[in-house]
């Protein structure tokens, strides 16, 4: 079983046209490629020809128990931020399992205070939040923003929320290490660690960093989730990264897919039937 929980349906190929059928379409194909059971989505912190709308998505997968759906909030812009109403309603239906942040991207930091309400409803309807953390793919980002140790803030401040450290934070392993030895409620994914193919010697890098984390922070097969982040990291490549971590049988299924299928409530017989 493999769960991949951090893939997007967004074109960041500036100049290519697709509909959101298409991406999916590529997804299932890239799923079944690799070995990916079921595949978690996350829509974008704005929308226009390249980044669908969180509706768009959900007429897209229709129902597929092969796909989950988290939400991305849309927070600093007037014109596009999220209604909290409607996406407590799209919680509520169980459309969607969960909300992503995009400290940084979105120009809101990670413990900002307006947050609260976004974090109330996630405890209420017990959802976890993501939350992009470390290096962005825009130059226009503010990198502080996003920096993993803030996610301790939040954590301790809302206990009954799950939250999720993406990307590891990266380059700030220790730190999210850190995080993730110290707060019971806080989760990682282990996406996004390159763009693209991962060649060799960077390859190298990022398991000793990955491992470096490990020996820190306790048990990985409680705390990491398997991630690509899908299109903008090959899932081949992902997989031969993962098999390079050498974790022991426990900790690599409680990576693979115990962990995600906990905390998105994902039902795997139903994904394993399709």
């Amino acid at each position: 079983m493999l769960i991949d929980c951090h893939v997007h349906l967004n074109t960041y190929e500036e100049n290519r046209q697709r509909t959101v059928n298409d991406a999916l379409a590529e997804l299932y194909a890239a799923m079944d490629a690799n070995g990916v059971d079921h595949a978690v989505v996350l829509t974008s912190y704005k929308v226009n020809a390249q980044r669908p709308h969180v509706d768009e998505v959900i007429r897209a997968v229709n129902g597929d128990p092969r796909i989950t759906i988290i939400e991305g909030l849309r927070w600093r812009d007037p014109e596009e931020r999220t209604d909290l109403f409607n996406m407590e309603e799209r919680i509520r239906s169980g459309l969607v399992k969960g909300i992503k942040l995009y400290p940084g991207y979105d120009r809101f930091a990670i413990n900002d205070p307006s947050l609260e309400s976004v974090f109330r409803i996630a405890a209420k309807h017990e959802v976890p939040v993501m939350i992009h953390c470390g290096d962005t793919y825009s130059k226009h980002a503010k990198v502080r923003q996003a920096h993993p140790l803030l996610v301790d803030d939040v954590a301790v401040d809302f206990p009954d929320v799950q939250f999720v450290i993406c990307h590891l934070g990266n380059p700030w392993f220790q730190d999210a290490a850190e995080v993730l030895y110290k707060n019971d409620n806080v989760l990682a994914d282990i996406s996004g660690l390159t763009l693209g193919d991962f060649h060799y010697e960077f390859e190298r890098y990022m398991v000793q960093r990955v491992r470096d984390m490990i020996s820190y922070m306790g048990d990985p097969g409680k705390q990491l989730m398997y991630g690509t982040d899908w299109p903008l990291a090959g899932m081949r490549t992902y997989r031969k990264f993962f098999d390079g971590l050498e974790l022991a049988d426990e900790a690599k299924e409680g990576i693979a897919w115990r962990n995600a299928a906990r905390l998105f409530k994902i039902d795997l017989d139903a994904a394993a039937a399709t």
